[in-house]
């Protein structure tokens, strides 16, 4: 091998790793991670959602646990700071009843190697949350293909990958239906929605991953605005849209 082809292999080599790597924090060595798995619920399913949460509001609601060594020091306690984070991939239910979906469909899981998280904590910074995905999630991939645990982080990866986010919190459904659409516009009408419920963006994909239009609860497809929170929140906005091969990250190293 030249030398000239030594050293471009040399740099591919460490732009794989600093691409894997980029979202590891030595300081993040929780190991609890590995809880019991919700109770199995075998059901059908037809279609798919990804489901995005605002870091900032967890971490100020719930992400107590912050130190060096705990469950949400890397969300919520490290230097980076994140944005709007994939919550989980989840498989939903029938097109007729979307909520009545699968769960824990193996079981309690084996421990995930930290080693295999490493390139999935931009995307999902918690090692707690992506073993809790799989367990719960991960298990009851339609296509059974998908249900290891690196099946099924790397196709989390990919459709996240093919997303542009918003960089601050949008609440207000509307709006946010509108910043997908100008953003996203491989994303057909209805795809996305905004669970009031639970303050998470969601975007539907069928049972082979194309995008398409959300089956609401109740049979409502989109359209409207039913959100007690008509606000936009950006009180606490996100800088520096960061994106590159394996990885989309929102954060603001400045901002505490």
């Amino acid at each position: 091998m030249s030398g000239t082809n030594l050293l471009a292999c040399i740099c591919l080599t460490l732009a794989a790793i600093t691409a894997r790597a980029d979202c590891v924090d030595p300081k993040d060595t929780y190991q609890a991670y590995n809880e019991v798995a919700d109770a199995a619920q075998d059901r059908p399913s037809e279609f798919y959602v990804l489901s995005y949460s605002w870091a900032p509001r967890y971490c100020a609601e719930k992400g107590e646990k912050r130190g060096p060594g705990q469950k949400d020091y890397l969300q919520c306690g490290s230097k980076a700071r994140f944005g709007y984070i994939l919550h989980g991939l989840w498989p939903q239910g029938t097109l007729a009843k979307p909520n009545d979906y699968p769960r824990a469909c193996a079981g309690d899981q084996p421990k995930i190697d930290r080693a295999l998280m490493a390139k999935y904590l931009c995307m999902t910074p918690s090692a707690w949350l992506l073993q809790h995905e799989y367990e719960n999630h991960g298990t009851c991939m339609i296509d059974q293909n998908l249900r290891t645990p690196q099946a099924y982080f790397d196709k989390a990866l990919a459709l996240h990958s093919a997303l542009h986010l918003p960089n601050q919190q949008i609440t207000n459904e509307t709006k946010g239906k509108a910043w997908f659409a100008q953003n996203n516009p491989q994303l057909p009408e209805d795809s996305v929605y905004f669970d009031n419920k639970t303050k998470e963006w969601r975007v539907c994909y069928d049972r082979n991953f194309a995008a398409f239009a959300c089956p609401r609860p109740g049979g409502h497809n989109g359209g409207g605005d039913s959100n007690a929170d008509n606000g936009d929140s950006d009180a606490c906005p996100i800088k520096g849209n960061i994106s590159g091969k394996n990885r989309k990250l929102y954060f603001d190293r400045s901002h505490l």
